[in-house]
């Protein structure tokens, strides 16, 4: 698998373990204790006439350069391969470089200081030569540095919460072509749309952002991706502005890099889908447990749509079942908690926001197009027990809540007592059910390997793979909300089968239009590589997902020669360029 590696954090660490080590076995050595001075032995070789400071300084630049390279060695080989503490995997890594000094290096140095052009010895005479208290040495100063390294050496991707990254106000290249424009298509063509993985939760405490924009390399190569969608032939482009380092506090915005952003969308002829809250807060805001949030992202969006008044299409909220189960049931992002009063808190505060958001941008714009983004998911129980069944069925109508308040859905007498019982009064429940639905409201359904689910036998959900297919979960909504749809997120983890996924995919959207259901777009999700995705943004790894239509070097992937294809085949089918379920949404 491939890292991100944070060079700049490889080289510190290195630096500073290898002077960890002749800190600690200098006072030891200064102390009489008998143990290896690697730093003398290396310093005579450069400076065997010089003066104390001269062989120590020379030893000292030779230890520190090679603690570099067994740093980067750590960063790109070995780090993140187990699950163990930083601290502990640091130790584990310098008995490798420790058994290569003992064996190897060490007992070869004096030959380097050998007066005689020719030696008589052999590996094991050179071996035995090493005293146990010289060897002990060579393992303590490795072992300093190891514990320095796996402290330090933490974090390859995302950032302190107090300190965003610069946004770079000029592309990373520069370049060497005209910027390319989309030809012009019948406004209501078929949505071939991709995305910008954009997500922002926080971790560890809120101490730490998951900024996948800046994992991914969007904030320098911002320019270069969107000449990418334009290259594809995608027509639409979920793109969600970092509202984080946007959304600086009540009535503060810093527009600086979405303006740069939106002029080049715009000028592309690219139809941005903008997301305006995608799994983070800013940090002044807190979490999904607050109660100003719903308020807060109203005012945003408010701000964004008067500056912005060009943009036609918006996911007010992006996931917000997902957003919630990972923030406040399972623990892993955010306010990281795991009971159901949360989450339940957590489903309130963002289906409030995402019917606020609509109703604030509709005052700007009253012809404006809502992509309701939501993961499409269905559990079966894997045995008849009454238990397990009970758990399966639970779940299949939780999956519908957050859309349920979102829709003015009525929920099941099942789901009526789970939201009293877990903190929702009864005058919120009918103020969500009294809203009215915006006439343009898509329900986009997204669909990956893991969304379909069983209830194993000790009733917990384990990933079932394609059983059914999106056909067949998206069906189930559809029945549920009766609403225009769009298939708005998949992708395959496996970037070999990528262009298979994708065929299968459109194959289902072409099957579900035959049955009747109004579809009017489809997505492939992201642009881009995604980093850490494999585990739930839950770890700063640096893991890189092979999951984009082109690589972190923008290097196409086959997939995106397989989009490119599906769009060039099917752009000119009449039930595609002039999509009747996309007019009727628009008219």
């Amino acid at each position: 698998m491939i890292h991100i590696v944070s060079l700049r954090k490889a080289v510190l660490a290195g630096i500073l373990g290898a002077l960890a080590w002749e800190a600690v076995l200098r006072l030891l050595l200064l102390a009489g204790v008998p143990l290896a001075d690697i730093i003398r032995m290396l310093g005579l070789l450069v400076a065997p006439h010089g003066p104390v400071w001269a062989w120590w300084l020379a030893g000292l630049t030779l230890h520190t350069v090679v603690g570099i390279i067994w740093a980067v060695f750590y960063a790109y080989v070995f780090w993140s391969r187990f699950q163990w503490r930083p601290v502990w995997q640091g130790l584990a890594f310098a008995l490798i470089p420790a058994a290569l000094a003992i064996l190897v290096v060490y007992p070869q140095l004096p030959l380097m200081q050998a007066s005689a052009e020719v030696a008589n010895t052999n590996p094991w005479r050179l071996m035995t030569a090493v005293t146990w208290h010289e060897r002990a040495g060579l393992l303590l100063g490795h072992l300093v540095f190891g514990a320095v390294l796996g402290a330090l050496y933490t974090h390859p991707v995302g950032y302190p919460v107090d300190r965003g990254p610069e946004l770079p106000l000029r592309p990373a290249r520069r370049r060497r072509r005209a910027a390319p424009v989309l030809p012009p298509r019948p406004e209501n063509a078929f949505m071939f749309a991709t995305g910008i993985e954009c997500s922002y939760p926080t971790i560890e405490g809120g101490r730490w952002r998951r900024d996948q924009m800046a994992a991914s390399g969007h904030y320098r190569h911002w320019e270069e991706d969107i000449d990418l969608c334009v290259d594809v032939g995608v027509s639409h482009l979920r793109y969600g502005p970092p509202l984080h380092l946007t959304y600086l506090g009540p009535d503060r915005y810093d527009w600086s890099f979405t303006d740069l952003v939106m002029a080049r969308i715009r000028q592309s002829g690219v139809t941005p889908i903008v997301d305006l809250c995608h799994f983070g807060l800013p940090t002044w805001l807190g979490d999904f447990q607050n109660p100003a949030v719903p308020e807060a992202l109203s005012a945003y969006a408010t701000a964004f749509a008067r500056r912005y008044r060009w943009v036609r299409f918006y996911t007010p909220v992006n996931e917000m079942y997902v957003c919630a189960k990972l923030s406040a049931l399972h623990g892993v992002w955010n306010e990281q908690r795991r009971d159901e009063r949360a989450f339940l808190t957590a489903v309130r505060h963002l289906a409030r926001a995402s019917t606020l958001t609509m109703r604030a941008i509709l005052r700007e714009r009253g012809d404006a197009v809502f992509i309701n983004s939501e993961s499409g998911e269905l559990y079966q129980a894997a045995s008849p027990d009454p238990e397990i069944v009970r758990i399966a069925d639970f779940e299949n109508e939780r999956r519908f809540l957050a859309l349920d308040l979102l829709y003015a859905h009525p929920v099941s007498e099942l789901m009526r007592g789970y939201l009293r019982d877990n903190g929702m009064p009864d005058e919120e429940y009918a103020w969500f059910m009294g809203q009215a639905t915006p006439r343009r409201a898509v329900l986009g359904v997204d669909y990956y390997l893991w969304n379909e689910q069983l209830i194993d036998t000790q009733g917990r959900p384990q990933a079932l793979g394609e059983l059914f297919g999106w056909y067949v979960v998206a069906n189930q909504y559809w029945e549920r909300y009766r609403r225009p749809m769009m298939h708005t997120e998949t992708n395959n983890v496996d970037a070999r089968e990528g262009a298979r996924w994708l065929w299968r995919q459109w194959h289902n959207i072409q099957l579900i239009q035959r049955a009747g259901v109004p579809v009017v777009g489809f997505t492939w999700y992201s642009l881009t590589d995604q980093v850490d995705w494999d585990i739930g943004l839950a770890r700063a790894l640096g893991r890189v997902n092979p999951v984009g239509l082109f690589d972190l070097n923008r290097d196409p992937r086959a997939v995106a020669q397989a989009y490119r294809r599906l769009v060039e085949s099917f752009g000119d089918d009449p039930e595609i360029r002039d999509c009747p379920a996309l007019a009727e949404l628009l008219r």
